[in-house]
């Protein structure tokens, strides 16, 4: 209820700041009925029932907001009015305000994302042998069996696995992106991440494969991390049905925000799959990674990824994770078959490509080796 408040605080003042100028609700006239500052109405009230009348679609919403807003803080009209006057209002409605609004809270929520020196754990966080962290983290991590109880919501790959492990080390594309991009950000060139080797690879195995599903830079001996998301936020359409029981779609709005869920409990599971001609067909990497097995996995506390986030700008939410450390070769087709289901079974589209792996965090900025634990 308190952010529903804050919100619609936030929302009032925007709608008072760029509200036209209206002469039935002139602040700035003098009628018979006014005394001055020490006129007192039904707070705020007084102001939006004229409003209301003379702008039905617009006003109504705005009386309402302005109504759960202000809460138990009255304003009387001369004070308004005032206030108005000391804005400089009068004759220029589109001026600014420097002052909140009388009544209104400020906003309570701060939607920028953190510096990291103030943020909880991160990920990706190394995995590999000798990797340290610093950080104890504040949230319980979630068991494998407490993952399954929660809607898988989205399913989505990186360009080389955002983790490393003593599998996955190869950081020779990475560096070469680090090196020439400035610091630029585009979906169409994603940042690679960590690779599988592929110098045991046979030139039969390297054949290329034209992918009729994936999108974006989908090739043949490139490695991918995909991320299966689950979310208490989430929804299961038809738990009667094993293939279909979660509600995928693009993006992780589902898991943060689904069915308007505030505080949602939110597993990522992390495979990497290494796509080799002639690999081993797997007919469903879509709803879950136990098709290929998870044996060498550690779970711990951390955060979302991605390439909006670095070593200075942390992410803002805690995510439980779940990380195979080992390289799984799949064929070309399983994971063009794994954007087809996206595809036809979701209407998935955004996450047909690969996105961006974020830069490799800090120990700094990562839990300490005893809270990385194998996967229970």
């Amino acid at each position: 209820m308190l952010r529903l408040l804050a919100v619609t605080a936030c929302l009032a003042k925007v709608a008072i700041a760029t509200c036209p100028d209206d002469p039935e609700v002139d602040l700035c006239e003098t009628t018979g009925e006014e005394t001055g500052s020490g006129f007192r109405s039904s707070p705020w009230m007084a102001l939006l029932l004229p409003l209301a009348s003379a702008r039905p679609k617009v006003a109504t919403g705005l009386a309402l907001a302005l109504a759960l807003a202000v809460g138990a803080e009255a304003v009387t009209c001369g004070e308004l009015k005032d206030f108005y006057k000391s804005e400089q209002c009068c004759g220029s409605p589109t001026t600014v305000l420097s002052n909140p609004v009388p009544g209104t809270a400020t906003c309570p929520y701060n939607f920028n994302k953190p510096a990291c020196s103030t943020a909880e754990p991160q990920t990706p966080r190394d995995l590999s042998t000798g990797a340290t962290g610093s950080m104890v983290p504040k949230a319980a991590t979630l068991t494998d069996a407490q993952a399954n109880f929660l809607p898988l919501v989205n399913v989505h790959f990186h360009l080389g696995a955002e983790h490393k492990s003593d599998a996955y080390n190869n950081d020779t594309d990475a560096m070469a992106y680090d090196a020439a991009s400035s610091g630029r950000r585009l979906a169409s060139n994603p940042r690679p991440g960590f690779m599988c080797p592929t110098d045991t690879l046979t030139d039969a195995q390297m054949t290329p494969y034209t992918f009729q599903h994936c999108k974006g830079d989908v090739q043949v001996g490139k490695s991918y991390e995909v991320h299966y998301v689950h979310s208490s936020a989430g929804t299961d359409h038809n738990a009667s049905d094993d293939m279909n029981a979660d509600l995928l779609a693009d993006g992780l709005g589902g898991a943060a925000n689904g069915r308007g869920l505030l505080n949602p409990m939110v597993v990522v599971q992390g495979q990497i799959y290494q796509i080799v001609n002639g690999g081993p067909t797997v007919n469903d990497l879509l709803h879950g990674w136990t098709v290929v097995g998870h044996a060498n996995s550690v779970m711990y506390s951390g955060s979302t990824t991605g390439q909006s986030h670095d070593n200075s700008v942390c992410s803002p939410y805690v995510i439980t994770w779940h990380v195979d450390k080992d390289c799984h070769q799949v064929s070309p087709e399983s994971f063009d078959n794994l954007c087809k289901q996206m595809k036809d079974m979701y209407g998935m589209s955004v996450d047909l490509e690969p996105h961006g792996s974020r830069i490799l965090v800090s120990s700094t900025y990562v839990v300490r080796n005893e809270y990385v634990v194998p996967l229970a």
